[in-house]
Formats: structure tokens, sequence, C-alpha cells
């Protein structure tokens, strides 16, 4: 008999792991639903019949000689049993009950592959697997060979998804046989770097063909200005040019001007505006969207870098993850420096209670604000410095009359070699994500949406 753990509610009835104990593929799921806590068997009910009648034959796959199982064994004490990792008890209950159960089932039972279907149970065997990026990508962990799938109930739940978790299915197929191909980024060392105006004026003479596509992106900073384009014209390379070089910006016009074939962005939408800014010119009919045509398509994510990972195995920085490390000590000194500062007392306000009684209501000072921050922020370094900054929306007016603009996440505090790498990614990316798409729009009438893939 399973003993519960630490953190278990331990008001519903505990679900043992189902199937055979030699199986070479284990199906890890979230928690038992409602049908699974009656009958004491994961993945029965509506979703079960999903995964026996549909998802498992596309895996090539049988109900009897495969082992599945759960993260936590009980349907869990919250609304409807959900769970997020957003919460801290949530989470923490996830881990207790995988090591209680889940860990030592797997050393037990040593499978060649571990399927884990949705975030909670990614997250129990690797917190660092991002399930957008990687789903039906095979992966080596600690626990080897891990294949991440998203939950098979959440085609029930968001019909739109349907396709990707049939692709998951499908691919979990070829993987098993052997078949499955997983892009490799060919430029380990991709050729990215600022162009001068007297470089791109000889690039754009010595350029004998203007019917290729070219790939184009944009940066801006934190007030919305922009602060550079980039364009590829060839997988691997990438070319910076900033905002405020006119003498460039004019020759790039020039270009446009004679450019006959596509000029690809994926979200013009966005990037429209900001080279508008730029004072650039874009020819309306040569400009091809990749995000509208990968929306299109149905069967794919819409972010360029979950594509780009997906499609041609790069590997991309996300703009927090860039921005972050540089903005955040200087928000964190800007504070530092206003708490030094006088602030005035706020006036006291007569405000209702919570049973309609007027009362006197007296704000905090911006000082005893700060204060507070700090105090919280030496307990505990890793305290959202920007959430707290908009907590405060109402005194940005005058915090800023007295200290200057806040800093806040922008792309200007960045390094600058940091900045080309990154962005000259986007353009690149963009670049050799059209040859995929075109090769994957021939496959429309040809094959069913699962086997687009292939193409790419």
């Amino acid at each position: 008999m399973m003993e519960r753990c630490d953190l278990c509610p331990a008001k519903h009835n505990m679900v043992p792991a189902s199937g055979p104990e030699d199986s070479h593929v284990i199906f890890i799921g979230e928690a038992p639903g409602k049908d699974e806590n009656r009958q004491g068997i994961p993945f029965v009910g509506k979703t079960g019949r999903e995964v026996n009648e549909h998802y498992l034959p596309l895996a090539g796959l049988r109900r009897d000689n495969v082992r599945f199982t759960n993260s936590i064994k009980c349907l869990p004490d919250t609304p409807q049993g959900r769970l997020t990792l957003d919460r801290d008890k949530d989470r923490g209950l996830l881990l207790s009950c995988s090591s209680q159960h889940l860990y030592s089932e797997l050393e037990y039972s040593s499978p060649s592959v571990l399927v884990p279907m949705g975030v909670l149970a990614c997250y129990a065997l690797d917190p660092d697997i991002n399930l957008e990026l990687q789903h039906g990508i095979p992966l080596e962990t600690s626990w080897g060979t891990v294949f991440p799938m998203y939950h098979p109930a959440g085609g029930l739940h968001e019909p739109k998804k349907m396709l990707m978790i049939r692709n998951d299915w499908v691919r979990l197929s070829k993987y098993l046989k052997g078949k499955l191909h997983v892009p490799i980024d060919p430029y380990t060392t991709p050729d990215y770097r600022e162009i001068p105006a007297e470089e791109l004026l000889e690039w754009h003479l010595e350029c004998n063909d203007y019917s290729m596509p070219i790939a184009c992106d944009t940066e801006i900073t934190r007030h919305h200005d922009p602060f550079c384009l980039t364009f590829s014209t060839s997988t691997g390379t990438g070319y910076l040019i900033r905002a405020d070089n006119k003498d460039a910006l004019e020759i790039f016009q020039d270009v446009l001007d004679r450019w006959t074939g596509p000029i690809l962005f994926h979200n013009w939408l966005f990037d429209q505006q900001v080279v508008s800014k730029m004072g650039l010119r874009f020819p309306d009919k040569r400009v091809v969207d990749t995000m509208v045509r990968v929306y299109h398509l149905g069967n794919l994510p819409q972010g360029l870098k979950a594509l780009a990972y997906r499609l041609l195995g790069m590997k991309m920085s996300d703009f927090d993850d860039l921005v972050t490390p540089y903005s955040t000590p200087l928000c964190l000194q800007y504070i530092r420096d206003a708490h030094s500062m006088e602030w005035p007392k706020p006036e006291e306000q007569m405000v209702r209670d919570a049973e309609g009684q007027w009362k006197l209501y007296k704000p905090q000072s911006m000082g005893t604000k700060f204060k507070r921050f700090l105090t919280d922020y030496s307990k505990n370094p890793a305290k959202d410095i920007y959430g707290s900054w908009d907590n405060w929306e109402d005194s940005h007016e005058l915090i800023e009359s007295v200290c200057g603009p806040w800093p806040g996440k922008d792309i200007r505090h960045v390094p600058f070699d940091k900045v080309i790498h990154y962005a000259c990614r986007d353009a690149d990316a963009t670049l050799r994500l059209w040859e995929v798409l075109q090769r994957m729009t021939r496959q429309v009438r040809r094959k069913f949406q699962e086997n687009w893939e292939d193409a790419a």
C-alpha cells in the first residue's frame, strides 16, 4: 500500500500506476481527475478514451503494453483539481509527491523513454524543460531520455492545440522507430555585425540580385522609440543599422526601392510602425509576414524563437533574459537614490471601509515604500523590482519629477556586442524559416498536417 507524502491533503484516493512494470515507455501525467480517483486507474474517462482510441494508435502503441502513471498520486484538493507552477504550495506538493512515489517508480522500472505530458509532469522530471519549445523533441536528462508532450486533455479543452498534440504522438512513433529528424543549427559561428554606411553602400553597389528574399527585423527602446534595423540575405549572416545612422538608412531606402524579391518580417504589424518612425518606406506588395504564414498552416507555434528552435535547431535568447541582468542594477540604484531623498507626507484621505463606513486613511509615503522594498530585497534578492515599480504607478509622475526617468528594462543598457547578436539573429532566423515554410506549404495538399514538418 502506498504511503502518502508529507504534503498530501489526504482527502482522495491514491491512484497507482497501471501497465507492465517492464515497459520500455512510461507515460507520466500530472494528477488524477475525478474519473481516475473513482476507478483507481490513471488516464480513464474522456481523456483516457482519447489516449486509447486516438493518440496511442498514432504512436503505434497499445494501452496494454505501455505504463501510465502520474506525478501526483491523488486528486488535488483545489477547484476542479487544478494546479499551477505559479503557486509555491502547488509546486511544493508536486515535488513532495514525486519524490515519495514517482522517482522510485522510475528507478525501479528503468524505461527506455519517459513521456511527461503537461507542464507539471515535465517540471517534476526537469524544471528546465520548456514545453512550448521542446514538446515532441527527445531530450537527455538525469532520468535518461525524456520526450515531453502537451497533456492529451489539452485538445479537449483547447481544440486549437489538437494538431500540436497529434503531431507529438506522430513524432513519438517516428522516434521509437529511429526515424525522427531533429534539426541541428549548422551555423555555430554566424556572421552578425553592425554595417556602417560605407560598407552598406559597397554591398548595395555590388548586389546583382534584388529578386532574392531579404529578411528584416527591428528593436525598440522601452519608450517604443526605434533602436535598430537588422537584415539578412544569406543564411548564417545578419547586419545591423542603428536607428540614428541616417546615412545608412538613406542607402537602405535605395535598396528597398530597387528590391523585387520578398521582404520578410515576422510580425509586420509591429515592425511597420517602427520602420515608419525611422523614415523607411517598405513596398507593401513585397512584404511577407512569416507569422501570418505560420498561422495559416495551423500546426506550429507563432513565436519566432519557438519556431527557430523546433524547425531550425536555432537557440535564441529571450528579450527579458538579454536585458534584465543589465537593467536590474540600474533600477536598484535608482530606488536606492530615491530612498535617500526627502519625500513629502501624503495627505490623509477619507475612504469607505468594507462595510461602507467612512474612515481616515493615511497612505504610506514614498520614502516608507522605498525603505520597505529595500528591506525585503536584502532578504530576498529574487524579489521582482519591476513588479514593485508597477505597483507604485500612481506615484510614477512624482518620483520621476524628482529622480529623473525610471531606467526600466531597456535594450540600451545591454553591451552592444550582445545586442548585435540578439538583434541580427531574428533576421537570420526569419530568412531561414522562409525556406522551411515554403517547403511545408507545398505539402498542404499532399500530406496530412502532422507530416508537413517532414518537408522541413
